[in-house]
């Protein structure tokens, strides 16, 4: 029987993107102030990560549909929304592009693109991650807190509300950082 849990585990792991946990514990809809739901994808090294190895205090994520062979269309938007929170002293805020094509990606597992210092790209080869996260067709946003939950969600990365909600989020929560650390330290 153990056997057999290894070799189904095994089988859809290869197949894509997948949940590390079983598929009881999935998570069929982001859903804010709930537990985000964690996938696995494939590193340029062949290595199996999940998103907690990307994850900063607010991880964006940026599901886009592609066209043809074009990796990582909200990327320009992810950048911004990054850049406007770099300067937010204690507080890492991390993009990461999630893209699937309207067929199936010739890779045909989940896999990391591109991987800068705050910005990942990770193609999503059976669109089992958007699935998961229960995005339909179009651009969505998902933001996930410095608590591991779901803290904001968009019809578009670029709306203007969203990014002004995330940079008083950010904001607030280098200043709770700061003010913990200064009465834990005093006046050095």
């Amino acid at each position: 029987m153990k056997n057999l849990f290894s070799i189904c585990v095994l089988a859809v792991v290869l197949s894509g993107c997948a949940s590390p946990k079983s598929s009881r514990g999935w998570v069929l809809k982001a859903e804010v102030g709930k537990q985000y739901p964690d996938f696995v994808y494939v590193d340029e090294r062949g290595v199996q990560r999940s998103l907690r190895n990307l994850k900063g205090d607010f991880t964006v994520l940026a599901f886009t549909r592609c066209d043809q062979d074009a990796h990582g269309p909200a990327t320009a938007a992810l950048q911004t929304t990054v850049a406007e929170n770099d300067g937010a002293r204690f507080v890492r805020v991390v993009g990461v592009d999630v893209h699937w094509f309207e067929g199936q990606c010739d890779h045909g597992r989940c896999h990391l693109v591109e991987d800068n210092r705050d910005m990942f790209s990770i193609c999503d080869a059976t669109g089992a991650v958007r699935r998961l996260y229960g995005v339909n067709d179009g651009v969505a946003a998902v933001v996930i807190g410095p608590d591991g939950r779901v803290f904001q969600i968009a019809a578009q990365i670029d709306d203007r509300l969203f990014r002004e909600q995330l940079k008083a989020a950010v904001i607030e929560e280098s200043n709770r950082i700061s003010q913990e650390l200064s009465e834990k330290y005093g006046n050095i």
